[in-house]
């Protein structure tokens, strides 16, 4: 009995989702058509009271753009320093976009109430536009709703008028306090020219020393020592290219032409190489008529053998090493002149490694000069040390002067100009985007509305199907 009274709210849940109501199917169909009727009606009314209901809005649309380049100013002081001014452009850096800085500011609070203040409105009445800002270029496009148009328009006006107030006083603002940081350095500035100048002063006194030629054939001579280094490089190269040209045409290196070379002037190596040329002739000529076991093939192919190992023997006594290569590139009757080019890779060989030792020398004697140039210049690089850093000083303290004075006009480095591009419009008509939000909503929810309906009318055979499985 508890069993049957547990299973007994399961039982009505199943008898109502499953068999559904005790109706006929004509009934239900009219009960289904009247809700979805009565529903959609309500839905469009609804939305018929809400067009009706809200007040027509007009909306002013205006275009600010930012400059893509910058502008500049330059001022040199002769012999003493140089003043920079420049506006660089502000889409130098692609981590920051200004516009967006500019967006923050177009949407605070304080810029919206002092535009709303100069219509005597609250910010809540005057609201806030909207702001676009299309990809790769410096165009920002505002627009901002109102009851009538010519109210958007005002309040386009008021908006624009306040952002540009704001930006002036910002400029303004960042303009003082680079002054101010300026007029705090420039005691320090005068304290350091007055300074390096009693130093410079008391160095000429004590040291006797007030200009600095006595250096200057020290310095000239090292000079003259580089030049002659740089020629000697110069002329290395030229010799060290015409040996490489020579090797590419001979295959040959250094090494091995003077190798062939003595190989080519050794009368037993000549004569081990005329026999070693008369038996391979032989050799391919009885290759050619008989098979490789024929006995004159057999003889001379071990007579060529036994030749090859004595070229060997007598080219590795006159070189220490065994270069078959080699051996076996020179004839009998070599007449074609490469000897005489192998001669010539040896002479510029010699001559490279003569201009080497003299590099080598000359890279010696210009430390050697440095080293001695270092000693005995302290003095003089501690006058030139404290004169510069007199002259920097004065530079510095000249350019903070005329900075300070060219800065003022700098207005639009931090803030970059801001221009109108398209002066708010006066709207013709009121905007439509509710109206057709609101519509299609309408429409979006009559569909919902009959598609849940159809699914409750279809529902019975689904559950029955499911749920009796």
């Amino acid at each position: 009995m508890k069993s049957n009274h547990a299973y007994r709210p399961l039982l009505w849940l199943q008898r109502y989702f499953i068999n559904g109501s005790q109706r006929t199917v004509k009934q239900r169909q009219q009960a289904y058509l009247r809700a979805t009727l009565l529903l959609i009606l309500l839905i469009w009314l609804l939305v018929l009271l809400f067009i009706f209901a809200s007040p027509s809005r007009y909306v002013s649309q205006w275009t600010l753009i930012l400059p893509g380049s910058g502008a500049g100013a330059h001022v040199t002081l002769d012999s003493v320093g140089q003043a920079n001014s420049s506006t660089t452009s502000p889409y130098t850096s692609s981590a920051i976009d200004p516009r967006i800085n500019y967006k923050t500011i177009a949407s605070s609070k304080s810029l919206l109430a002092s535009a709303a203040k100069t219509l005597q409105l609250t910010a809540g009445e005057f609201g806030s536009p909207k702001l676009k800002l299309p990809n790769q270029t410096g165009i920002m496009q505002f627009s901002i709703k109102a009851q009538s148009a010519k109210a958007a328009q005002q309040k386009a006006w008021a908006h624009y008028h306040s952002l540009q107030a704001i930006l002036s006083e910002l400029r303004s603002d960042e303009i003082e306090q680079r002054e101010d940081a300026i007029r705090v350095g420039m005691a320090s500035f005068a304290n350091k020219v007055s300074h390096t100048q009693e130093k410079l002063l008391e160095f000429q006194s004590e040291h006797g020393l007030v200009s600095l030629d006595q250096f200057k054939e020290l310095a000239l001579t090292m000079e003259r020592l580089r030049h002659n280094k740089v020629n000697l490089v110069s002329e290395l190269q030229g010799v060290k290219a015409s040996q490489k040209m020579l090797e590419i045409h001979l295959s040959l290196t250094p090494k091995q032409a003077a190798g062939l070379l003595t190989l080519k002037n050794d009368q037993l190596f000549q004569q081990l190489l005329i026999s070693y040329t008369r038996v391979t002739a032989s050799l391919a000529e009885y290759r050619s008529r008989f098979g490789k076991r024929h006995p004159k093939v057999v003889t001379y192919r071990d007579e060529q053998t036994s030749i090859l190992s004595a070229l060997s023997k007598r080219c590795k006594t006159l070189l220490g090493y065994t270069d078959k290569r080699l051996m076996l590139m020179l004839s009998a009757d070599d007449l074609d002149g490469r000897a005489q080019l192998m001669q010539q890779l040896l002479t510029l060989n010699t001559e490279a490694e003569g201009l080497r030792h003299q590099i080598d020398t000359l890279t010696q004697q210009i430390h050697d000069w440095n080293h001695r140039f270092t000693d005995s210049n302290d003095d003089a690089a501690k006058l030139e040390d404290l004169q510069r850093e007199h002259q920097v000083a004065t530079a510095v303290f000249t350019s903070a002067l005329a900075k300070m004075d060219i800065g003022k006009s700098d207005i639009y480095a931090a803030y970059p100009l801001l221009q109108l591009m398209a002066a708010p419009s006066l709207p013709e008509k009121p905007d439509n985007l509710l109206v057709l939000l609101a519509l299609v909503g309408g429409f979006a929810a009559s569909i919902s509305i009959i598609a849940g309906m159809g699914m409750l009318w279809i529902r019975k055979p689904i559950l029955q199907k499911i749920l009796t499985k």
